[in-house]
């Protein structure tokens, strides 16, 4: 029997997300982390103790789905870099997943909301935050930026947000923005496999070399941006 075992990481908020789905009855097993022992710090640790926990071989894996965020700079590259070289080194197949398109697929799975109501907002630092409206690529939102005109009047989903910068504007069935992102990241590891799934179904991959994350800002500390620095595919 061919492997089935399928893995994917997100490394894009304050929960390091590392699951397994082990066969095709969609059995998942988990490995996430909220904390200080996240990201960089414990992803490899926490992915072989996952592997090892669950009784599968790297060898037995079909395929590797990685959160492509926004979010933490370090993060997003670490998680990468794993879910790289896993795919490179097993010849497996790699797929990018934007990460407030699974943050907005779990919560719709919990709540029955449409996905595509469905605005995000992430923290990015101390004061900025980004936003993902659907159908858009997701922005940088200064701090001078009024939240409730951004979102456009979508249901909101927030995760680690300024919870003053939140006043007025809603969220989903029900939920404040905030207790909405704690519903969609509970259930991002679900997301991320459905959304695998799908896209391995229509053969959908991605590129090994070519694939990056999504950089909205300049790492910390670096103020190139007044001149003309940004992203490009050669910056990985």
């Amino acid at each position: 029997m061919l492997p089935y075992a399928l893995l994917v990481i997100d490394t894009a908020t304050s929960r390091t997300t590392v699951a397994l789905r082990r066969d095709a009855a969609g059995s998942i097993d988990e490995a996430s982390s909220t904390g200080p022992e996240r990201g960089a710090a414990s992803l490899g640790t926490r992915l072989a103790g996952l592997l090892a926990a669950s009784g599968v071989l790297p060898c037995q894996l079909a395929a590797v789905g990685i959160g492509t965020g926004p979010g933490s700079f370090t993060g997003l590259r670490v998680g990468l870099a794993t879910a790289k070289t896993l795919a490179w080194a097993l010849d497996i197949p790699l797929v990018g997943i934007p990460t407030p398109d699974a943050l907005r697929r779990a919560t719709a799975d919990a709540t029955g909301v449409d996905p595509d109501s469905l605005a995000v907002i992430q923290s990015a630092g101390a004061r900025d935050h980004y936003l993902a409206l659907p159908g858009e690529a997701p922005r940088l939102v200064p701090p001078a930026t009024d939240l409730k005109v951004a979102v456009a009047g979508y249901r909101t989903v927030a995760l680690d947000a300024d919870a003053a910068r939140l006043a007025g504007i809603r969220g989903p069935a029900g939920l404040e923005p905030l207790a909405a992102g704690d519903v969609a990241r509970t259930g991002l590891a679900a997301a991320l496999l459905s959304m695998l799934v799908a896209r391995l179904a229509t053969g959908a991959t991605d590129d090994v070399a070519s694939l990056i994350p999504a950089y909205v800002a300049l790492p910390r500390g670096i103020g190139a941006v007044a001149a003309g620095a940004g992203w490009t595919p050669e910056l990985r």
